[in-house]
């Protein structure tokens, strides 16, 4: 007996129901397995596209604009700052720094900002979700790997600076620290030496926040990951004087956060690409460490140095009896390019990993 009645009998209609229930089930749990499984090739494929257009199309345009985030952060900041309805005599002067440090002036149009941008950008993704066979939401991906980019090109920072250096216009190389950099704190260097560190510093940390800390966040969380990076360097950036000190403290310890595991994958990166040895001890030395108020971008410039550490000196011995006046520019000049080839290397390593990861996923698929 296939089926039944009210008395007990079988009946075929409701055994052909639940194997097309289970059926349903299983395709899709599938089909969820299989846009995970392709979300991985799609990933690669579009920082593939973001760093050929970054690097052949976008070389000789400015920077991108990013006043519209400026313009929705004091907006935000303004309007809550208003809804407070504190008054700024001077008699009151204490009572209104006292509220600006107070949660509700700092904490939530933290909230908003961080909140805003990525809503809309996750709106804006499942309204285009299986349309056009994808293509409209890869284009989005790559649209905000590129603003996250920021034109941010190892070789073209280090060549453009080189030119100033051996030209030894040391105040042209300040202005271009201050504008291709765009460094939020006053540059203050009184010699060539303070200056050569003080790029060789900022080009290792800029490659690493623009570039090597958006490559981690987007494979593993994508656009929206990408945008919550983006906002959280922009706040970084852009804070004003007068802006509470809890929100400050905030942003960079989640920024702290953010970098804490792309910093320590970098710096085993460099162990492969430069002085192994060195390299390698250094990062041993401080792989645990936990703690938000220390330099990201002195403790990476540091592995920097340990992997680039032996591998210019036999050159370097050799011109070190040359012209005793350009002898010096020279030698620092060696070092930001080999900086220059670490940073490349590590950037090719990071791509041959993330598509091996790409094809061992498809194989277990």
């Amino acid at each position: 007996m296939t089926g039944s009645d009210s008395s007990g009998l079988w009946k075929p209609d409701q055994s052909r129901a639940c194997e097309h229930n289970n059926l349903e089930w299983e395709s899709g749990s599938l089909s969820t397995i299989d846009c995970q499984q392709r979300s991985e090739p799609v990933n690669f494929l579009v920082i593939l596209l973001g760093l050929t257009i970054n690097y052949l199309w976008l070389k000789d345009l400015d920077r991108f604009d990013d006043a519209w985030f400026f313009r929705l952060r004091r907006r935000i900041e303004d309007s809550f700052a208003q809804s407070l309805d504190v008054s700024t005599d001077e008699a009151d002067e204490k009572s209104y720094t006292a509220r600006r440090e107070s949660d509700q002036s700092w904490f939530l149009p933290l909230l908003v900002i961080y909140s805003l941008p990525i809503l809309a950008l996750a709106l804006l993704l499942w309204f285009i979700a299986d349309r056009g066979f994808g293509l409209p939401a890869m284009l989005v991906h790559l649209i905000v790997l590129l603003v996250a980019f920021d034109r941010t090109q190892p070789l073209k920072l280090a060549s453009e600076f080189l030119r100033h250096w051996r030209a030894g216009d040391m105040e042209a190389c300040e202005l271009y620290l201050e504008e291709e950099l765009a460094t939020d704190e006053e540059i203050s260097c009184s010699s060539e030496v303070e200056i050569a560190e003080y790029f060789k510093q900022q080009l290792t940390y800029r490659c690493f926040e623009k570039m090597f800390v958006m490559f981690f966040w987007y494979m593993l969380t994508g656009p929206l990951g990408v945008m919550f990076n983006y906002i959280s360097y922009q706040l970084r950036d852009s804070h004003r004087e007068d802006q509470a000190a809890n929100q400050v403290r905030s942003v960079d310890t989640i920024i702290y956060v953010l970098e804490w595991i792309p910093l320590r994958l970098l710096a085993l990166t460099f162990s492969l690409a430069g002085n192994f040895v060195y390299c390698f001890e250094s990062f041993k030395r401080s792989l645990w460490e936990f703690n938000p108020e220390a330099d990201s971008a002195a403790m990476l410039y540091s592995y920097a140095g340990c992997a680039m550490s032996g591998l210019l000196g036999a050159e370097s011995d050799e011109q070190d009896s040359e012209d005793a006046d350009g002898s010096y520019r020279q030698s620092e000049a060696r070092q930001i390019e080999s900086l220059q080839a670490l940073l490349e290397r590590s950037q090719a390593i990071w791509l041959a990993v993330l598509a091996l990861i790409t094809i061992f996923g498809l194989q277990i698929a």
